[in-house]
């Protein structure tokens, strides 16, 4: 028998907040990436400008809270300490898939971040078996969301027992909605990655955003394995535990493909630096989700403490860099090691002597 979703739903918080539920490769390509140091930056603290723009609205940093958990006890408490981060640090936020208080309105009720922070720009979210307008539309109202993210995790649900194996006519689903619908809508992967073929469908349907949510975070499908009790399904887990498109190239080959796509990188970033990183390669926001999801358990006092250490090392990399602005960060980045082209070139050099 299948799991209740809403049992399902408490195994992942458990699962995230208590196991080793990321790829194992470190496969998200930002490590092979460094920044030029400017040993002696002109700049002060004060003049760095993080803010970072998301369907019109501006805050003060280019982060996102990711979408993690709704419609559960716990998850009721996680979304109310993370909207009071996502208040504290003037950012947007997003909430886990709505598909159970689609059917329970009381548990949206419970779960609306809304309750604890009223005017805060937050994504309502379902996935794609959900794409019926009028489906969209209550998510929406639940929690008077100012978007939608509709998240797209064909890995993980062809792992899950339970999930979903028609996928046939989501994308014509996908367009319909985004050209006539009355809120931006914002897709985004899971930790998967999105090819540039159906990137460039989404944006050009009318897709307001893209979240690359690419590999070398949280993978869902190994998480899928762990709650399950049969060896054939952890087996084939373990298989695609690191499944799907690195999130430094994806989002580097996105922002080349579609130079005018609003993108979120999403998927790995674990400290202000690696953040950097992202914004220099062509994300206009970054995604957070399981440093977030485990200092909300502990409290809203400790989300906003981890925030506070993402905008301080994403602004100790503009200084150190010379960066006053995130625009100026792409300058500074570099493949591998600082000089080493111009090193290799040297040495070429000296070798032919």
């Amino acid at each position: 028998m299948p799991e209740p979703i809403a049992t399902r739903k408490e195994q992942h918080i458990d699962l995230c907040a208590s196991q080793d539920v990321e790829a194992t490769d470190g496969g998200t390509g930002f490590a092979q990436l460094s920044f030029c140091p400017r040993t002696l930056p002109e700049l002060d603290w004060h003049e760095l400008d993080t803010r970072a723009t998301l369907c019109g609205r501006s805050f003060a940093a280019p982060f996102i809270i990711s979408g993690m958990t709704f419609g559960v006890e716990r998850g009721a408490i996680i979304n109310r300490n993370l909207a009071r981060c996502a208040a504290h640090h003037n950012i947007p936020m997003g909430v886990g898939s709505q598909r159970i208080a689609l059917e329970n309105p009381e548990l949206g009720r419970t779960n609306n971040p809304r309750l604890h922070a009223p005017d805060i720009f937050l994504l309502a979210n379902l996935g794609i078996s959900h794409l019926q307008r009028d489906l969209c539309m209550r998510a929406v109202e639940m929690i008077e969301a100012d978007a939608l993210a509709i998240h797209l995790n064909v890995m993980q649900e062809l792992i899950q027992p339970e999930g979903s194996r028609n996928f046939r006519g989501v994308l014509q689903q996908l367009s319909e909605l985004a050209q006539n619908f009355p809120v931006p809508i914002i897709v985004k992967e899971v930790g998967f990655g999105i090819d540039v073929q159906t990137a460039t469908r989404l944006f050009e349907n009318g897709v307001a955003a893209l979240d690359v949510g690419g590999q070398g975070g949280t993978s869902w499908s190994w998480v899928e394995g762990l709650r399950s009790a049969d060896d054939e399904t952890r087996q084939l887990a373990r298989a695609f535990r690191n499944w799907g498109i690195p999130t430094a190239y994806n989002t580097a080959v996105l922002r080349e493909a579609l130079p005018h796509c609003p993108l979120l990188a999403t998927g790995g970033v674990r400290d202000g630096l690696t953040a950097a990183k992202a914004l220099a390669l062509g994300a206009d926001m970054v995604g957070l989700g399981l440093p977030l999801l485990k200092a909300a358990l502990v409290s809203d006092v400790e989300a906003i403490k981890v925030m506070d250490g993402f905008i301080r090392g994403l602004k100790v990399t503009m200084l150190s860099t010379g960066n006053r602005k995130l625009a100026t960060l792409p300058a500074s980045l570099c493949l591998d090691a600082p000089y080493r082209d111009r090193f290799g070139q040297l040495m070429h050099g000296r070798s032919k002597q």
